[in-house]
């Protein structure tokens, strides 16, 4: 039998083990959500509010104009970088339109992401004026070109391209057309390797860009 002097404290002890399990349980349901690759999407940003907080710049010069995320710079391998880091399997559309030569696109799985041309881990899928192409590759800190495509008409200046790149596991289907036109370019490639998570991003190379309507949504794997 338990001394009545005594049973105040196991009561307390009891109290603190249990609410030490419930504050545990809480705190793994919390970084478990945190972790979820679904955490966040469906993604939309139509640069409404004339901002781009939680976007986060690693070279160029971005500023947003009517509903337009726009890089001014030239330089080569700006980006402009959002998201989770735990994204997996996602469907990632955008809007693009090129203000000279060079090329500009969208990168999907970003980790690792730094000043420097190709200085990131991840996907890009874009548009190349040098040989009017739909290009694919990954970065590693390094550039490795995966495969392309020719558009079926030159890739203009300040005319607007819609591509969409989706991602399940290391299979890879990247598209793009036209605005106003509905002749599809489709490159469908599957990688032996392949990063596997990350944030989504902008990127343009030796030309400036604009972009608009970012969608992204999960894909079941």
């Amino acid at each position: 039998m338990i001394p009545l002097n005594l049973r105040p404290l196991i009561r307390d002890m009891v109290l603190f083990v249990a609410a030490f399990a419930a504050g545990s349980g809480i705190a793994l349901g919390a970084l478990h959500l945190f972790r979820s690759p679904s955490r966040g999407l469906p993604y939309h940003d139509d640069f409404a509010n004339g901002g781009f907080s939680g976007w986060e710049a690693f070279d160029g010069n971005w500023n947003v104009h009517s509903g337009v995320m726009v890089n001014e710079s030239n330089e080569r391998g700006a980006k402009l970088i959002t998201g989770s880091p735990y994204w997996t399997d996602y469907a990632l559309d955008a809007d693009i339109s090129l203000n000279s030569t060079g090329d500009a696109g969208i990168i999907a799985r970003v980790s690792d992401a730094e000043p420097g041309v190709d200085a990131y881990s991840g996907l890009y899928g874009g548009l190349r004026v040098r040989d009017e192409s739909l290009v694919f590759g990954i970065a590693n800190h390094g550039w490795s070109e995966f495969s392309g495509s020719p558009m079926p008409n030159p890739i203009l200046p300040n005319v607007w391209y819609h591509i969409r790149m989706e991602i399940t596991g290391c299979h890879v289907v990247l598209s793009a057309y036209q605005e106003g036109q509905r002749n599809v370019v489709r490159l469908d490639t599957t990688l032996a390797e392949c990063p596997r998570q990350g944030k989504i991003g902008l990127r343009s190379y030796d030309s400036g860009g604009q972009w608009k309507n970012i969608h992204i949504a999960m894909l079941n794997p």
